[in-house]
């Protein structure tokens, strides 16, 4: 036997070996197949004793490393791929233009010679597609369409083969049949080429003016291609439509939305964003666009024309969007704790955002309607607010409801009302907010009794002060009432909070401050009608008083900071006494404020030695 056959032989051998292994190794797996449909299934049976594991002599392949574009990779194939296709449309821009300047061809042979190259492109990336080919074969669909639309233009344009709106509609045809293949082939970025073909139509195509066509052409191609991005969960498409919509509708059909149709169109866009991005995380779209609607919508109700309803039927395109975004925050309310475990941290924002904004939005909208009822009692706004907020806050105890329902009255009331009028009846509303959470469980009644009262107590210092009559009755005119009511009511409210915290210390430092600055301007008001040096010694000396009482307040709770508010106020009164009267006041009036001051002095200092 020869070495050449003994090396044959020895290469059978262990190719025979090898086929062992592998019949081993496939048996193996057909038993632990079997064993573990044996388990699966509800009848127990018996279990094969498995086969020893047989590796195969064969080698492993290795796996093949992942594929990574670096630069070189990205250039040639998208790169190049982008720059081919812009240069393929220029051309043919190019030719048609030169061609026009040269007569070469008759202008119809021109137009239907760049359709048709433009669809042979397009059925060309279309089989590339097919292929394996995604990149490629959709810059091919893309490079085609754009073909169609130029030489759509070149005959509905300065050809002037066809009327221009014709041209509009074979070039909104032609972003239907990109946007179809988008759709088969399920290539967003073939979407926002078709949808940007179809905004830039009208323009390229300059018709006579038709603010209600054009309003209507946006609408369906926008609404309708973020209906489409919606189903097929393409974010930058769906941006890009309504946000696309609302520019070009406002830019260029202004006249139309100046009327019920034209709000109730743009009001469209706004609803359809709501509805979308309640269930899919978009805070761009959701903020962004119902920013943007509410702007067109004050510019066009600010334009409206008409009787009373016509307007109405106009601000109705408003409300709904006010109702929606409001129905939607009362399922979910964005204040809630199981909002912010749900929903990120930018939603979240986003939601409170809109919350706060709501409501003022469409009084500010309401406002720019002139109907006669909102110009003669503009407080139905608020008050219509209030009555959707405060018992959608009450029945489902949402805390952000109902401290919007009770604000919403406060501003309904402060419409009509004066200024005395005004301060009496927030703090009447602040008690009754403290009420609904104390006595009926109702939370976030505390917060709007904190932010009523402190708005009691600034609009009595400021707005009801500044109108107040000349020399009143200074003890019993409607400010001194008003002081009154807000002295007692913050006191009430303070002693009735229940629960110790910040808010009740905010409720004693506003009855505490309106009975210094109040008794200050009262007092120095009447005693200055005697002579103006009798009113500086008065407020003297009600300011020593105040002092000790709070000192005297301060030892009497065991509290410090009582204590250091009394003796500032009474370092203040110091500093006035010597700096002020002492050069001002004559005679007994100076003698008076130094007798206080001692008398004042004396007191603390011996409260303070026998403590």
């Amino acid at each position: 036997m020869t070495d050449e056959q003994k090396d044959v032989i020895e290469q059978l051998e262990r190719r025979v070996a090898t086929l062992e292994n592998i019949v081993r190794r496939l048996t193996f797996v057909t038993n632990t197949s079997e064993q573990l449909r044996g388990i699966r299934s509800p009848t127990p049976k018996p279990q094969d004793t498995p086969a020893p594991a047989v590796y195969a002599l064969v080698p492993d392949t290795a796996a093949p490393a992942p594929r990574r574009d670096d630069l070189e990779q990205w250039f040639g194939q998208r790169g190049l791929l982008a720059v081919g296709v812009a240069a393929l449309l220029i051309a043919a821009g190019l030719f048609l233009k030169y061609a026009f300047d040269r007569g070469w061809i008759s202008p119809l042979l021109r137009s239907i010679g760049a359709v048709a190259v433009g669809i042979a492109v397009a059925a060309w990336g279309h089989d590339r597609i097919r292929r394996g080919m995604r990149g490629y074969g959709a810059a091919m669909i893309g490079a085609g369409g754009g073909l169609v639309y130029l030489g759509l233009w070149a005959a509905a344009g300065p050809y002037a083969l066809m009327e221009r709106r014709v041209g509009i509609l074979l070039l909104a045809l032609t972003t239907v049949a990109v946007t179809m293949l988008a759709l088969h082939h399920e290539i967003e970025g073939l979407a926002i080429w078709a949808l940007g073909g179809a905004y830039l139509a009208p323009m390229i195509l300059a018709t006579a003016p038709n603010p209600q066509g054009f309003l209507g052409y946006l609408e369906v191609i926008g609404l309708g291609t973020a209906i489409t991005a919606y189903a097929m969960n393409w974010r930058p498409t769906f941006n890009v439509a309504l946000f696309g919509y609302l520019i070009l509708a406002s830019a260029g059909a202004a006249p139309a939305i100046a009327t019920p149709l034209g709000t109730w169109l743009v009001a469209a866009a706004a609803l359809l964003a709501l509805h979308v991005t309640l269930r899919r995380s978009w805070p761009e779209a959701r903020v962004g666009i119902l920013l943007i609607a509410w702007v067109i919508l004050a510019i066009g109700l600010a334009g409206v024309v008409g009787s009373d309803g016509t307007r109405w039927l106009a601000l109705g395109a408003a409300a709904a969007v006010t109702g929606v975004l409001w129905w939607q925050q009362l399922i979910r309310d964005p204040f809630s704790p199981e909002t912010e475990r749900a929903l990120g941290v930018t939603d979240v924002a986003v939601e409170r955002l809109l919350f706060i904004v709501n409501p003022v939005a469409f009084m500010l909208l309401a406002n720019a309607v002139q109907t006669r009822l909102l110009q003669d009692s503009f407080q139905v706004v608020p008050a219509a607010l209030a009555a959707a907020y405060l018992p959608a806050g009450w029945v489902r105890r949402n805390a952000s409801h109902l401290i919007t329902g009770f604000l919403l009255v406060a501003l309904a009331i402060a419409f009509p009302w004066p200024a005395a009028s005004v301060t009496i009846g927030w703090t009447v509303l602040a008690l009754t907010a403290l009420a609904a959470e104390r006595e009926a469980g109702r939370p976030g009644g505390r917060h709007a009794a904190a932010a009523l009262a402190t708005a009691a107590w600034v609009c009595l210092f400021s707005a009801a002060l500044s109108v107040r009559e000349y020399q009143p009755s200074v003890f019993t005119d409607s400010w001194a009432l008003a002081l009154y009511v807000v002295v007692a009511g913050t006191a009430v409210a303070a002693r009735w909070w229940g629960t110790p915290g910040k808010l009740v210390s905010l409720m004693w430092a506003l009855s505490g401050s309106a009975v210094f600055a109040g008794g200050s301007i009262q007092l120095h008001e009447y005693f200055a009608r005697m002579a103006p040096l009798a009113g500086d010694l008065a407020l003297s000396v009600w300011w020593l008083l105040f002092a000790g009482g709070l000192v005297f307040l301060g030892f009497r709770l065991n509290h410090k900071l009582i204590r250091s508010i009394g003796l500032g106020v009474a370092a203040f009164a110091g500093l006035k006494i010597v700096l002020y009267d002492l050069a001002n006041l004559q005679a007994l009036y100076r003698v008076g404020s130094f007798f206080a001051l001692a008398n004042s002095g004396v007191l603390a200092s011996w409260r303070l030695l026998t403590t």
